[in-house]
């Protein structure tokens, strides 16, 4: 059996010499090339996780309202940043295609008109946003409690997303080339700054006065600048593929309409998933302060798991878009298939965490005997869904490294913005089955997700989308 999984794991099972378009690495080189990209941008996931549970923990010793004045930004904030992670997965793909066709002129020209591109957008954004910021937080549901520390606090975080935006973008063109590395170790810069400033800030040390909620806002707003400004000098000294020296700041119509027809699919995939998550995290709400405490707790740790997945996604996104540069969709295949094997060694450690290490995992988070036996019960589900999260994952990785973004937003409309929410009531309520029919749905999702983006894998149609 253990012969039969090495030879499974094995690049001559995955990529068959008379399916070979050309020499091919190694087993332990092509693994080792996969994950070099993958670990990076996990590590970099399972960090800012980290940190913003400790700057949480730090703002919640200031009380209730405190906590809901910085945690009723983060609605805004998500929406804020669709526009731009939408143009960065068409960045990541048409950089990562350039550079498998050794075009680094184009490739530097499609990161400095991304770059102009987010400015000329955000600038005006983020102006009205800073104007009427007191507005979009009542829209978004702040009480008069605590609306004053929430603005203050905001307008310090609308400032930083200009910086965050430029780092979205700078990010999406290194991925685009395979270098997570760099983004890992910026954002750990950053945010250990970050939370060193937060406690500064928040509390008062020496001559500095305690500036409560608006100190953690300023100590947000520098770390963004900060891990922006690490990232522009990682193109400049750090990178062999990207340079300032290469590329043109000038507009060029088959760029920005690349980054329009991959960018705006993903604006819509991103749009429906936002429509969906909060249809359904408003259906969870609505079956009680149990459900919703455990609920919570069940999400972020299976966020866990799913920074893992995200790391395989943007490494097969990467090694995608560079194998159809060189005319190699057989490497494209390897690479995916290579995905899906970790994803299946890496939900495999789910499956034991999850499932044999339940109840001791759930001691850590509450002492609540309701919350902690109907989580220890919900998390036999997130066993089983850590499956289908990692391996739909992967599939859209690839899908959006060859450009096949479309296709995604497709199937997204129809999967998370229309089935989840419907099955989410039927099963939460009309069948009856509570936040169980909530982690049920969410299984069915996961899975139905999977199987759309593995069967146009293994169609092989994005091997033929021209970007």
């Amino acid at each position: 059996m253990i012969l039969g999984f090495r030879r499974y794991l094995g690049i001559d099972y995955i990529l068959p010499v008379n399916a070979r378009l050309g020499p091919v690495p190694t087993t332990k080189a092509i693994y080792k090339d996969y994950i070099d990209v993958a670990w990076p941008a996990t590590m970099q996931g399972l960090l800012l996780q980290l940190m913003t549970a400790i700057n949480l923990a730090m703002v919640g010793a200031l009380g209730a309202d405190a906590l809901a004045a910085v945690g009723i930004m983060s609605q805004p904030l998500m929406v804020m940043l669709v526009f731009v992670r939408s143009a960065a997965i068409a960045i990541t793909a048409i950089v990562a295609r350039r550079k498998g066709e050794d075009n680094y002129e184009a490739m530097n020209s499609v990161l400095k008109q991304g770059i102009v591109l987010t400015v000329l957008f955000y600038v005006p954004l983020l102006m009205l946003s800073f104007y009427f910021l007191a507005d979009i937080l009542i829209f978004a549901g702040a009480q008069s409690s605590y609306l004053e520390e929430a603005v203050s606090y905001g307008k310090f975080i609308v400032m930083g997303l200009f910086f965050s935006a430029l780092s979205v973008i700078v990010g999406a063109a290194l991925i685009g080339v395979g270098n997570t590395r760099v983004i890992f170790t910026s954002n750990a810069i950053g945010n250990v700054i970050n939370v060193v400033l937060n406690f500064v800030l928040i509390y008062g040390w020496g001559p500095m006065p305690a500036l409560g909620v608006v100190g953690s806002g300023i100590a947000t707003m520098i770390s963004y600048g900060l891990i922006c400004l690490l990232l522009l000098h990682a193109i400049h000294r750090q990178d062999q593929h990207l340079s300032w020296s290469k590329g043109s700041w000038r507009f060029n119509k088959d760029i920005l309409r690349s980054i329009y027809y991959i960018g705006g699919s993903s604006l819509g995939e991103q749009a429906f998933e936002r429509f969906g998550m909060f249809a359904y995290t408003k259906m969870v709400a609505s079956l009680g302060v149990v459900a919703l405490a455990t609920h919570h707790i069940c999400m972020n740790l299976i966020d866990i798991f799913y920074y893992f997945a995200m790391g395989l996604s943007y490494s097969g996104a990467s090694y995608t878009g560079q194998s159809l540069g060189k005319k190699r969709p057989d490497l494209a295949v390897a690479y995916g298939k290579i995905g899906i094997r970790i994803a299946l060694c890496i939900s495999m450690v789910g499956l034991v965490t999850y499932f044999g290490l339940r109840h001791i995992v759930f001691d850590f988070f509450t002492q609540d005997p309701a919350v902690w036996q109907l989580g220890s019960e919900i998390m036999i589900l997130m066993a089983v869904a850590s499956f289908p999260q990692a391996f739909q994952l992967v599939y859209s990785g690839v899908l959006k490294g060859a450009g096949d973004n479309f296709y995604v937003m497709k199937y997204s409309l129809f999967v998370i913005a229309i089935f989840r929410p419907i099955i989410t009531y039927l099963l939460c309520f009309t069948v009856g089955l509570g936040l169980y029919g909530a982690w049920v749905a969410l299984l069915i999702d996961q899975s139905l997700r999977m199987i759309f983006a593995g069967w146009r894998f293994y169609s092989g149609v994005w091997q033929h989308i021209k970007i």
